[in-house]
């Protein structure tokens, strides 16, 4: 099975320069925006600095006499507070409250008092005594209404004239709105007015009426005594109307608060702000008058809008950062610094450059920290050193140093004593970090810098003193920079590595921690898994150790590289005691199922964020080798069979230990089936297994070399020998050296579905 697919039209490009842009070309856009930034930073920095040569604020206050004339260069403007508060003020308290009548709330309280109303005139028409009609209405209506309004309602002559003038009563309050003011909220607005909405043939219409025209529901018992006031013969007593009607009352005109609030916000956003215009060649302060809070007013406008930058000197910083930038990109090349760097550990060394250079910026043109002693001490150099060390390599933290050195050089207008102090502070960070998989390492680091930094700074002191520097408070604060360095990379290294996804040895030995939760679920899930696991991290780490590669990787690679057996474990031999089930299914399923260990591997490591060189691990430890078994097994049943439907999906090792699991990961799993594993046979077989490895090209991309291979052979040899030296001799196990089969096809039939 062949998949194609489009490769972009760079991937294969015919310059050098194009294939090295496109194989770095987030690396470049990472750089070219920092430096974006950078540039940024600078210009603001030196538009600090100088915008108060010409007027300095500190020379006038209000109140005090004016030691020299101020005269305005140019034509500007300001805004007046006072007056544009005046003015918001003034607008704010035009702006009117909104109330919404509600058309659904209407219709169901017309609804339900029309009901009332038909009901109460049915009850009448049919009760024998008051006391009846009052029961019947407690029944139908219970809570509504007191006693005595239902007995004087029952004992009225004209009863169907009083209901029908409560109807239009309650026909008219419910047309008219009524309202209730809130608590809180209107006090900002308008105190004479409000707007009300309200439709007329399905359009909205929008009024402004007094706001003592608005009916409040605790002024409903007043206006319905004025209705029948107004009325010559009413039909029926202001209080039994008012009990009548009252309960079927509710707020129909709505106070709407979001929507007031957004008118206000609107109305607001439209005040334009008084403007104060200051003539060119005005004279804003004469000498020997006070300074009066308007003229002082008008030389903070000034000073603020005369502020101005050094052209030659910001140019010349920005090109010198430039400089800095390239230099570091050649320096930190894979042929000068021997370590490739990923994206994730070029944006640690960016962001690194990029924090330090900026506060050195801000440091360095703060008036407290003006002294260059106390500012190089305010410089966390030691520890970026310290983060980049765990979080990238050693060697790119030393180079790091430099680069480091050079930004703060060019930030602080090239102060000779900030910049040497990075230099030897970062140095010192990357010499002292001794990296063992523990965080207490961090702490002696922070204790060593916390002696190292005093002396670094005392030896600066006495080559170039500094009479306004008061030396004990120095060297206390270099102590403290350096202590807090060790501290502050222990506070962040967690943050850090779980936003990169990073495998540093903190992180590497948490994951190797066979407590874990995965773990725990391995051994009891599927053991066969678990040991055989334990079993090649053994292995793996053991010679990782011995050739120089990373023996943390290995072991925890190895620890998770069969984690996508967990859900189908019983299909794997290893997890098999008395049955094997692939005897019921077709050798294509089974190739299938074995073959689908490695994704599923691999999208559990994804969900548990497991760094990128243990999911390169899982994903490699079977390259694109053949299921032979099963591929065996199709030929017998099938003319035509495709090796590729029979071949792991995986690529071959790119990392020697990703080569050392995958040779471990065979080598354990293949010399269960030797019968009286003595060393001799272990070599013979182990070297028969590894040379297969090599004749199908799966350790071509592992940059292990003949040495370092005879190195792992021999390493196995001398675990496994010691693992098997007390093994018992089990019946129908054949002898690998007899001639029945060769050692690579006793491993095919032996483990079968690795």
């Amino acid at each position: 099975m062949n998949n194609k697919t489009t490769e972009h039209p760079l991937a294969k490009p015919e310059s050098r320069f194009l294939a090295f842009f496109y194989e770095y070309r987030w690396h470049a856009l990472l750089i070219a925006s920092a430096y974006f930034l950078l540039c940024l930073s600078t210009w603001f920095a030196f538009l600090q600095s100088t915008g108060f040569r010409q007027l300095s604020l500190m020379d006038f206050e209000i109140g005090r006499v004016a030691e020299r004339d101020v005269v305005a260069n140019r034509e500007i403007s300001y805004v007046d507070e006072a007056s544009t508060k005046l003015r918001r003020d003034a607008r704010q308290k035009l702006v009117t409250a909104v109330f919404r009548y509600d058309r659904l709330t209407s219709a169901s309280m017309l609804s339900e008092f029309s009901s009332f109303i038909d009901r109460a005139q049915e009850m009448l028409r049919n009760a024998a005594s008051s006391e009846r009609f009052v029961l019947e209405m407690q029944q139908q209506y219970p809570g509504y209404f007191d006693l005595k309004v239902m007995q004087t309602l029952f004992a009225l002559k004209d009863r169907s004239t009083a209901l029908q003038s409560a109807k239009n009563l309650f026909t008219q309050l419910v047309s008219e709105g009524i309202a209730e003011f809130p608590d809180a909220g209107m006090d900002q607005f308008n105190k004479t007015n409000v707007e009300v909405v309200t439709w007329r043939n399905d359009r909205q219409e929008r009024n402004e009426m007094p706001i003592g025209d608005v009916l409040l529901i605790a002024d409903v018992r007043s206006r319905i005594a004025d209705y029948l006031t107004l009325q010559k013969r009413a039909p029926i007593s202001a209080d039994t109307m008012t009990g009548i009607v009252l309960p079927f009352i509710r707020v129909n005109l709505m106070y709407q608060a979001e929507e007031s609030e957004a008118k206000l916000e609107n109305a607001l956003k439209q005040v334009q702000p008084v403007l104060v215009v200051i003539q060119k060649g005005q004279k804003i302060v004469k000498r020997g008058f006070i300074v009066t809070e308007e003229q002082y007013t008008q030389l903070k406008a000034l000073s603020e809008s005369g502020v101005h930058v050094d052209a030659r000197q910001f140019l010349g910083s920005i090109l010198f950062l430039a400089l800095v930038i390239v230099m570091a990109v050649f320096l930190l090349l894979p042929k000068l610094s021997g370590i490739t760097l990923g994206f994730r550990n070029a944006c640690v060394i960016t962001v690194a450059f990029s924090v330090l250079y900026i506060l050195s910026l801000i440091a360095s043109r703060a008036r407290a920290t003006s002294d260059p002693y106390y500012l190089a001490v305010l410089l966390p150099a030691s520890l970026l050193t310290m983060l980049i060390t765990v979080l990238v390599h050693q060697r790119v933290a030393a180079l790091s140093s430099f680069v480091l050195t050079l930004g703060v050089l060019c930030a602080t207008s090239f102060a000779v004593v900030p910049s040497l102090f990075t230099l030897f502070s970062a140095l010192a960070g990357v010499a002292v970090m001794r990296i063992t998989g523990k965080r207490i390492d961090l702490v002696k680091s922070a204790s060593f810098l916390a002696l190292i930094n005093p002396l670094i700074l005392l030896v600066m002191y006495l080559l170039a003193p500094t009479p306004t520097v008061e030396l004990s408070r120095s060297l206390a604060l270099a102590s403290v920079n350096g202590f807090m360095g060790g501290i502050l990379a222990l506070g962040f290294l967690p943050i850090l590595e779980s936003l990169l996804n990073t495998s540093t040895s903190f992180r590497l030995m948490e994951f190797s921690d066979l407590n874990s939760p995965l773990m725990k679920k391995m051994l009891l899930s599927v053991s066969g898994t678990y040991n055989h696991s334990i079993m090649v991290a053994t292995l793996a780490e053991s010679a990782c150790r011995e050739i120089g590669a990373d023996p943390l990787i290995a072991r925890v690679g190895a620890y998770y590289h069969d984690i996508g057996k967990m859900d189908q474990g019983e299909y794997f031999v290893e997890n098999q005691t008395d049955y094997n089930k692939h005897l019921d299914i077709n050798p294509r399923l089974s190739a299938t199922v074995i073959r689908s260990h490695v994704k599923q591997g691999l999208e559990k490591a994804r969900q548990m964020r497991l760094p990128k060189e243990v999911m390169e691990i899982i994903a490699e430890h079977h390259g694109n080798s053949l299921i032979s078994y099963f591929y065996n097994e199709a030929k017998k049943r099938e003319e035509s069979v495709d090796p590729e439907d029979f071949t792991y999906p995986g690529n071959p090792p790119t990392s020697r230990e990703s080569a050392v699991v995958m040779l471990a990961d065979v080598v354990e799993a293949a010399c269960r089936t030797l019968d009286k594993p003595s060393v001799p046979r272990l070599e013979k077989f182990i070297g028969e297994l590894v040379t297969h490895k090599i004749e199908t090209h799966q350790l071509d991309n592992s940059d292990l070399t003949f040495r370092e291979i005879g190195i792992i052979k021999r390493t196995f040899v001398n675990i496994l020998a010691g693992y098997y030296h007390s093994r018992i001799e089990y019946p129908n196990q054949k002898d690998p050296d007899s001639g029945d089969q060769s050692p690579r096809e006793s491993v095919l039939k032996g483990k079968k579905h690795e």
